[in-house]
């Protein structure tokens, strides 16, 4: 495409040749190609020289710019880059480009047509480096030259001293003029007269030459004024300059006038409208004769422009030029909005005018940067975890050059970056061809940060909160951005319960499967299953699996029914993982429990336990009470009551079936209605127990003896054999009846005394005695297990007991033939209601199951000078006429025999 195809076709009148001649005046300055000096590059664009300084050399040093001339060196400051002609920048990839007008205060100029222009850049760091670059640039002008800058606006027009005619030989010698500038008029748009030293010292410039004049302005001066020029509006900058001498005055218009705005965005492109028509710098209509693009200062070939998508199109009083966002030549910049990551593009077109008025040209350029509006960029991540590595693995992007990652807020902990890589986390950046880049990170699941719930039984899923923070630089802006990792594992073991029933117990056992003991919580009825719960219970624990023995009639188990040959008991078992908040498993088991719940004994007493129903859950076992209301139970807790009373009290009735007696009596229970709205009465609101005892009327009981001749002593013969001993529960405090092996569990009461004997089997021989060692209960037949109870230490009650345990005499009577061949102790139940047996928690309700454990010594009757056998126990210890009470201090484990009794149950 030529120069001329490029005209709009309002424009073909003006004729390939004037356009020829601007394009081969550009040809001629781009001849003078970039340079480099020290690293510098240095570029003539037209009636500008620029400098740029790459980042690779500037490293991120701190700098300063000076500016030189052949008489002094300047630190360049914005306020006199603006005065002076000068613009200084950076792109965010840490390039540094400094522009000066050839036309600048500091530019050495050789016949407006020649100019050189010095900067020098020093370093500060700890080498101090000083460069120092050169540019001489040729470039011939026109009329009239205006130029916008970023900073500034800048007239150059040929001065307009008149041309004066050799006079004749004869005739008077030629005066020439000696034209000094004296006034300066600023319209703005009121006229204002100005010297040149006042002018200058508010911050303009003004330059005089023979052939030139260059007025400069800032932007923001006082005496600029905005003009508004089909629809764009324009800051004018408008003077009069008065050059006089003794007989002359001349006068030089001078204006500038540059866009404040004309740029808008719309559809990821930016459209800036410049009008073709300037008033406030043309006077007519004038003739344009070119119309150029550029960016940051540099032409553009059609061919260039068309490989970046940019347009210009022309309309009846505009020139448009379209630039797409993010094309070549702008870049994009980050910014922090309220903590929210933003971008924007920038760019700096410029647009060249050539116009033609009268017999005056005048070349207009404009800089124009635009950057668009701020636009939400939030960060995205991609999450590449795969959750079977058990590792977190994020992609978050994405950011430009100008983004730094400074921390990692990972759950409440912060992280710098290198504290991140320190503690084995995998932190890495990546860049991409188009400029951006993004991080990587990868979190294992078993980092403390990393949270576990199981919002589901099968599933695990992994919670990761994360704070990632930012800033921009240079400016040091600071944002964050968080998210939550989160990833699941499907098909873990779900934690499961089970169990079965024995005699008197649950056992129930719980599975964890994938869920750790500490986060899971075992509700075993209603109550939560804490360590003090557990001392009360017999249980064992590992890694895997959890399991407890209860007693049938613990607070823990709900009681259906009952009747005279057992309880129907349940107990509810529900798994909680506390973690998460989550319901995993419930599990029930209901077993029936063959216990005498009631006894009749020979001597016409009755005694009975009634616990309390889950079906009459308000009932308060202290109000029940037999026929005869005054009969109330003789102990009671809130879960239970005891009863006992003889055949002949209480309202009991008696009759006659066949050759039996039938006892019988009732336990009621009635809700006062009274109390109750009608609403509220059920069918549980009445309790009744019916107990029968049956005794035979016509038994006989017999009894079997020998008789000894007395003529003849007995003897006997020297033998070897095993003496073996037993340890049995009495029914009574006479040592009369006791409980068989078929009975346990036996039901006993915490007021109620237990009634122990040990006794030696199956032999006569009076020459042998039977002793106690040591006696203690436990909460399971591990004689080992604990917690544990001593009633004995050392043949004598536990002095460190306040219930102690009471060693009863032993005499000879109908059941007892040898003494020494039986001991019987007597043991208060209230001592068996401690944790730990070193503390007493007499106020507990907790239902024991107790096994009595002892260790059983055989001594020579008659030796007893035998101090192992043999000692005397404090007189408040034992209830005894005979001080032949056995001492362990000398015992091996060979010489005792243990003996069990079991299990008890205690309410």
């Amino acid at each position: 495409m030529t120069v001329c195809e490029i005209r709009e076709q309002r424009f073909q009148r003006m004729g390939c040749f004037e356009i020829g001649v601007l394009w081969l005046l550009v040809t001629i300055i781009r001849i003078d190609a970039a340079t480099s000096a020290g690293g510098i590059q240095a570029e003539c664009l037209g009636n500008m020289v620029q400098f740029t300084l790459p980042s690779s050399l500037r490293a991120g040093r701190p700098l300063e710019v000076y500016l030189v001339n052949n008489t002094r060196t300047v630190l360049l400051t914005p306020q006199l880059a603006a005065q002076c002609g000068y613009t200084q920048k950076s792109d965010p990839s840490g390039n540094m480009i400094v522009s000066a007008s050839l036309k600048s205060c500091f530019a050495e100029n050789k016949g407006d047509q020649d100019f050189k222009v010095t900067i020098k850049v020093k370093f500060y760091d700890l080498s101090e480096k000083v460069l120092e670059a050169v540019k001489s640039c040729s470039h011939t002008m026109v009329s009239r030259e205006i130029l916008c800058g970023t900073n500034f606006m800048e007239v150059s027009v040929r001065n307009a001293i008149p041309e004066v005619k050799k006079a004749p030989a004869k005739e008077w010698p030629t005066v020439i003029p000696n034209l000094q500038l004296s006034t300066i008029i600023l319209y703005t748009p009121e006229e204002k007269s100005f010297d040149r030293e006042t002018l200058q010292g508010m911050g303009y410039y003004v330059y005089s030459s023979p052939t030139r004049l260059v007025m400069r302005s800032p932007y923001t001066m006082a005496e600029t004024f905005v003009e508004h020029v089909d629809d764009v509006d324009m800051m004018v900058f408008k003077s009069v300059v008065l050059f006089k001498d003794r007989w002359m005055i001349a006068m030089v218009e001078s204006a500038a006038a540059c866009p404040t705005n004309g740029a808008s965005v719309l559809d990821q492109k930016i459209s800036w409208r410049f009008p073709l028509h300037l008033t406030p710098l043309v006077s007519s209509e004038v003739q344009i004769l070119d119309v150029r693009m550029g960016v940051d200062g540099k032409r553009l070939t059609p061919e260039e422009m068309s490989s970046r998508n940019y347009g210009m199109i022309f309309t009846e009083s505009h020139v448009v030029v379209e630039i797409p966002i993010g094309a070549p030549g702008g870049y994009y910049k980050s910014h922090a909005l309220e903590n929210e990551y933003h971008i924007s593009y920038t760019i700096e077109p410029m647009l060249e005018l050539m116009w033609i008025e009268g017999l005056d040209k005048t070349v207009y350029k404009v800089l124009f940067p635009i950057t668009t509006p701020l636009n939400p960029s939030p960060p995205q991540i991609t999450d590449n975890t795969q959750p079977q590595k058990k590792v977190f693995d994020v992609l978050l992007g994405y950011f430009l050059p100008d983004v730094v990652l400074l921390n990692i807020t990972f759950g409440t902990e912060l992280l710098t970056v290198s504290e991140v890589i320190i503690n084995g986390i995998s932190l890495q950046k990546h860049s991409f061809p188009n400029g951006t880049k993004a991080f990587t990170l990868q979190v294992p699941f078993s980092k403390p940060y990393v949270q576990v719930k199981n919002l589901r039984p099968d599933r695990r899923t992994y919670f990761l909160p994360l704070v990632f923070g930012f800033i921009i630089m240079p400016e040091h802006a600071s944002f964050s951005y968080s998210a939550v990792l989160e990833a699941s594992i499907d098909n873990i073991a779900i934690p499961n319960a089970g169990g079965s029933c024995d005699q008197d117990v649950f056992n129930i056992y719980v599975k964890y499967g994938s869920t750790p003991r500490s986060q899971l919580k075992i509700k075993l009825g209603q109550v939560e299953l804490t360590d003090e719960v557990l001392q009360q219970y017999e249980h064992h624990s590992n890694k895997t699996h959890f399991d407890i023995v209860v007693p049938f009639l613990a607070p823990l188990v709900a009681l259906e029914s009952v009747d005279l040959t057992g309880v129907l008991g349940r107990i509810d078992v529900e798994l909680y993982d506390a973690l998460n908040n989550l319901h995993v498993r419930d599990f029930s088991l209901a077993c029936t429990f063959f216990v005498k719940m009631s006894e009749c004994f020979s001597n016409g007493t009755i005694t009975m336990v009634l616990p309390k129903l889950e079906s009459i859950s308000h009932l308060l076992p202290g109000k029940l009470s037999l026929r005869d209301p005054d009969c109330k139970p003789f102990y009671n807790e809130d879960h239970f009551a005891s009863f006992r009373f003889d055949v002949t009290t209480c309202g009991t009735t008696r009759k006659f079936v066949g050759d039996t007696m039938i006892y019988e009596n009732e336990v009621t229970w009635m809700e006062d209605d009274s109390l109750l709205p009608t609403s509220k009465l059920t069918p549980e609101s009445e309790y009744r127990f019916t107990v029968s005892c049956v005794y035979s009327t016509n038994s006989t009981q017999t009894m079997m003896f020998n008789a000894v001749s007395n003529f003849k002593e007995p003897e006997t013969d020297a033998g070897n054999g095993e003496l073996t001993v037993s340890l049995k529960l009495s029914q009574d405090m006479v040592y009369k009846f006791f409980h068989h092996d078929g009975d346990y569990p036996v039901l006993k009461f915490l007021k109620q005394p237990l009634y122990f004997e040990v006794g030696m089997d199956s032999t006569s021989d009076s020459k042998v005695s039977v002793g106690l060692e040591n006696c203690w209960a436990t909460l399971t037949k591990d004689r080992e297990s604990k917690p544990k109870w001593d009633l004995i230490v050392d043949g004598c009650p536990n002095p460190k007991d306040p219930h102690q345990t009471i060693i009863h005499p032993v005499t000879e009577d109908d059941t007892v033939d040898i003494p020494d061949h039986v001991k019987r102790f007597e043991v208060n139940t209230f001592s068996l209601r401690e944790d730990d047996g070193s503390s007493k928690h007499e106020d507990s309700t907790v239902a024991r199951r107790v096994f009595i454990h002892c260790d059983v010594v055989i001594c020579h009757a008659e030796n007893t000078a035998d101090g192992r056998c043999y000692k005397q126990c404090a007189e408040n210890q034992i209830r005894s006429t005979s001080n032949r009470v056995h001492r362990s201090a000398s015992f091996s484990e060979e010489d005792l025999q243990h003996v069990s009794i079991g299990p008890i149950l205690l309410i």
